[in-house]
């Protein structure tokens, strides 16, 4: 039962995340924490209900977990990704572990590059549209464009994945 009610607060995080991208363009330091320290207790638990997983499965969740910060760090570094993007995407990733990992980049990259193309072709058809700011001069729309991807709703939405499919696969085990 603890591990379901742990499930179900991974994922209420990832609606936060959504929420929180989507009207503030922030995933907080304190998401990210609760994420990240939610996982041991997570292990803990599936642990405690005799289905945990064997050190090698821990260790390689951590080595992904680590190899996608690095890449998230070097796009941060380079301006294509923001800070809590680069924070919540590695932590999902630990719950993602080997067996998750493929189908919950997909899922963000999918979702994440539709809200980016939307953002772009929102800005592409306000760039035609004019303003008069007074008398004299019209400024263009495209002057106040919003750039700005709120990517965790994709991250959101992968982890939301993620915890559907450990719950699957804890449903699964307590039914054998």
């Amino acid at each position: 039962m603890l591990t379901i009610i742990i499930l179900i607060t991974f994922s209420l995080l990832m609606l936060w995340a959504a929420y929180s991208d989507l009207t503030r363009y922030l995933l907080p330091n304190r998401l990210c924490l609760a994420a990240a320290a939610l996982y041991p207790v997570f292990l803990l638990a599936i642990h405690w209900d005799g289905y945990g997983m064997t050190l090698h499965d821990i260790l390689m969740s951590v080595v992904i977990a680590i190899v996608v910060f690095a890449v998230c760090a070097g796009f941060f570094a380079l301006n294509i990704m923001g800070g809590g993007d680069v924070k919540l995407i590695p932590i999902v990733a630990l719950w993602a572990g080997s067996a998750h990992i493929l189908p919950y980049l997909f899922i963000t990259s999918v979702v994440g590059g539709l809200i980016a193309m939307a953002i772009i072709i929102i800005n592409r058809i306000n760039m035609s549209k004019y303003y008069k700011s007074s008398e004299n001069i019209n400024l263009c729309m495209a002057e106040k464009k919003i750039s700005a991807v709120p990517y965790g709703i994709g991250i959101a939405i992968g982890g939301l994945f993620v915890a559907y499919q450990l719950f699957a696969a804890f449903n699964e085990a307590i039914a054998l």
